[in-house]
């Protein structure tokens, strides 16, 4: 695995293929959406990329958007399959932490897969209520420790 370059998707050719992984992801693989897995939120997220910078690809994807005053969500956090190794995932979190925080944000929440549920402890994150059903499966709501520095 080579090295990464986590951030804020701004260029045509980095949303097209954030969008792009996504689809893969959640749509193809995972079947959690029939046709698209975009939604309103799209309009005003922030989409952060993963990007491999050997060869410019980009191979995770994570959105955030502001909810109601000063509570976000994080969703649709995604990595290419041989990209899901410990490296992509956190730097993509730790991105989302800081993009929200650095925008006022007081609550950071996501829904997340029982799977995921350790991954997101390793980084400082509590879950919060019993797990619900999203989309026909269940989700752990859970929320992101935005005191500590851990993030920076």
């Amino acid at each position: 695995m080579g090295q990464f370059t986590f951030k804020i998707a701004e260029t045509a050719k980095e949303l097209e293929e954030y969008f792009r992984l996504r689809h893969e992801v959640f749509v193809q693989e995972q079947k959690i959406f029939p046709e698209t897995d975009v939604d309103n939120y799209d309009c005003d997220a922030i989409h952060i990329v993963a990007i491999e910078e050997s060869t410019g690809k980009v191979v995770g994807v994570v959105r955030c958007y502001k909810k109601e005053g000063d509570t976000w969500f994080g969703g649709r956090l995604g990595a290419a399959p041989t990209y899901r190794n410990g490296q992509v995932g956190p730097g993509l979190v730790r991105l989302a932490v800081k993009s929200v925080k650095s925008r006022g944000c007081k609550k950071f929440l996501a829904y997340i897969q029982p799977q995921n549920v350790k991954f997101f402890e390793r980084l400082g994150w509590k879950t919060v209520g019993e797990p619900v059903t999203y989309q026909g499966l269940p989700h752990q709501l859970m929320e992101a420790d935005l005191a500590t520095n851990e993030h920076e």
